[in-house]
C-alpha cells in the first residue's frame, strides 16, 4: 500500500504542477449603457472564469451566477407559443397573485408571469421581457480560482453552452426548458416543455407547490404589501423603465420609492441590482444592506452581497454573506453553497468548502453548476485521493465536454489511471 501510494504521487503530481498553477485573470468589467458588460466593478481576486466581459443576464463577467438584469439576449420565436395552467398548494393553502410562474431553460429562471387571485396563469412564452428582480437561482458557470485550481470552463452565459437565461433555442422553441411555479418556502412540481409546439395545447395542467421545512428566509420580500400606493407606483415605474433600458430614469423612480417607504426592502434591492449592472459596486453594495435592513429574511440581497464580494476577492465577506444566505434558505439558492464553496477554498478552508460542494452537488440534481464537480476533484487531489477525484473529474467532463481545460484534464486522468494500474501491475508480476 505504501509503494502504491508514493508510486501515484509521483507519477500524477508532474502532469498536475502545470495546471495547478494557472493563475486566473482579473476580470476588469466596464459596463456600457445598453448593458453589454457585467456588474461589481473591477475584480481584484481569483474569480471563477474572470477574464472574459460579455453579456449581461445569467452569463456574467466573472461567471459568478446571481445578476438578473434586463436586456440579457434570446433568440426571437418565430412563431407564439402559449401556455396555460393552474397552480395548487399541497398544504391546502389558498392561492394569491404574487405566485411566480418561472421557465427554466438550461438551469436559468426566467419570470413569465404571475397566477390570478385564483391560481390561475396564462401567458405567450418569451413575452415578458421585464427586469426580474425576485429571482434566487442562477446559472453557475465557472470555475473556482486560486493559483492551484483546476481552471475553467472558460464560457460564458449558462450552463454547458446551451444557451442565454430566457434564451429559446431547439427546433419547437422550448428544448431543455421546463415550467414551474416559485413561491417562498414551497418547491414545485415541473412541466417539460421541450417537445412542445406552437400548435399544441396551450393546457400543461395543475401544478403543485409543496411546502418545504426549516426554511425561515423568503426569496421576495414580505414587506412589499405594506408599502404605501405612492411608493409602489414608484416602484412599479421604476421597473417598467428599467425593462426599456432607461436606467437613469428608472434608478430615479426607485429612489423615490425608498424614500416614500424606507422599508420597501423590494425597492431596495431592484436599485442594487440596477446600480450593479452598472458597475457601481459600493452603491450597490450599500442598496442591498438597506434591503436587509428593511427585510432580515429576504434572502436575495444577502446572495447578491457575496457575489459582489467574491468578483471583488473579498473572501471572508463572501463566505460571510453566503453563511447568512445559506443559514436561512438552504434550498432555494444553491449559488450561495458556491459563492461559499469559491470563497472557503481560496482561505484555504478545504473542509468547508467541500461541505459546501457537496450540499452543492446534492442540491443541484439538475447538473447546473458543474465546476462543483471540478472543485470537489480539485479538494481530493489536493489529499491524494487520486482515484475518487478522477470520478469527479470524469463527471465534469461529462457535464462540460468543450471545456477549454477538457484536453489538459482527460490527460490528467490518463496519468492517474496509468499510476493507479502499474503497482497493481508490478504486484502480480512479482
Amino acid at each position: 500500500m505504501l509503494y502504491s501510494r508514493i508510486s501515484l504521487r509521483e507519477r500524477v503530481a508532474p502532469a498536475l504542477l502545470a495546471t495547478f498553477l494557472i493563475a486566473l485573470p482579473a476580470a476588469a468589467q466596464r459596463p456600457s449603457p445598453g448593458g453589454s458588460a457585467g456588474a461589481g466593478g473591477t475584480s481584484t481576486g481569483s474569480v471563477p472564469g474572470a477574464g472574459t466581459t460579455g453579456s449581461v443576464g445569467r452569463g456574467n463577467p466573472g461567471n459568478i451566477p446571481g445578476n438578473n438584469y434586463p436586456n440579457s439576449p434570446s433568440t426571437t420565436i418565430q412563431r407564439p407559443i402559449f401556455l396555460s395552467g393552474k397552480v395548487m398548494f399541497d398544504d391546502g393553502s389558498k392561492p394569491n397573485m404574487d405566485i411566480r410562474i418561472e421557465r427554466v431553460c438550461s438551469g436559468s429562471p426566467h419570470l413569465e408571469g404571475h397566477t390570478d387571485s385564483k391560481g390561475r396563469f396564462s401567458f405567450q412564452v418569451g413575452q415578458n421581457q421585464g427586469l426580474d428582480m425576485d429571482a434566487s437561482d442562477s446559472s453557475p458557470v465557472g470555475g473556482f480560482g486560486r493559483s492551484g485550481g483546476l481552471g475553467s470552463t472558460g464560457g460564458m452565459g449558462s450552463p454547458s453552452g446551451m444557451g442565454s437565461r430566457g434564451g429559446l433555442g431547439g427546433a419547437s422553441g422550448l428544448w431543455g426548458c421546463e415550467l414551474r411555479a416559485s413561491y417562498p418556502g414551497y418547491r414545485s412540481d415541473v412541466v417539460e416543455l421541450g417537445t412542445r409546439h406552437s400548435m399544441d395545447d396551450p393546457e400543461v395542467g395543475t401544478i403543485i407547490l409543496h411546502r418545504l421545512a426549516n426554511v425561515q428566509g423568503t426569496t421576495v420580500s414580505l414587506t412589499s404589501a405594506l408599502a404605501p400606493k405612492g411608493a409602489q407606483k414608484s416602484y412599479e415605474k421604476g421597473m417598467q423603465l428599467a425593462a426599456k433600458s432607461k436606467f437613469e430614469e428608472a434608478e430615479k423612480r426607485l429612489s423615490e420609492a425608498t424614500q416614500l417607504y424606507p422599508k420597501y426592502a423590494a425597492a431596495w434591492y431592484a436599485l442594487g441590482q440596477l446600480q450593479q449592472q452598472q458597475g457601481r459596486g459600493e452603491d450597490a453594495r450599500k442598496a442591498y444592506q438597506a434591503a436587509i435592513e428593511a427585510d432580515k429574511k429576504f434572502v436575495s440581497p444577502y446572495d447578491q452581497l457575496a457575489r459582489l464580494a467574491a468578483q471583488e476577492g473579498k473572501w471572508e465577506d463572501a463566505a460571510n454573506f453566503s453563511k447568512q444566505a445559506i443559514s436561512l434558505n438552504p434550498v432555494e439558492f444553491p449559488s450561495s453553497f458556491w459563492y461559499n464553496a469559491i470563497a472557503s477554498y481560496n482561505l484555504k478552508r478545504p473542509d468547508d468548502a467541500e461541505k459546501s460542494v457537496k450540499d452543492l452537488l446534492k442540491l443541484d440534481t439538475r447538473h447546473s453548476y458543474p465546476d462543483a464537480e471540478n472543485m470537489m476533484a480539485q479538494i481530493l487531489l489536493d489529499r491524494g485521493n487520486y482515484p475518487e477525484a478522477a470520478g469527479h473529474l470524469r463527471t465534469y467532463l461529462t457535464l462540460v465536454p468543450n471545456a477549454k481545460n477538457a484536453d489538459t484534464l482527460k490527460q490528467i486522468l490518463l496519468k492517474i489511471d496509468q499510476a493507479s494500474a502499474t503497482p497493481a501491475a508490478i504486484s502480480a508480476k512479482e
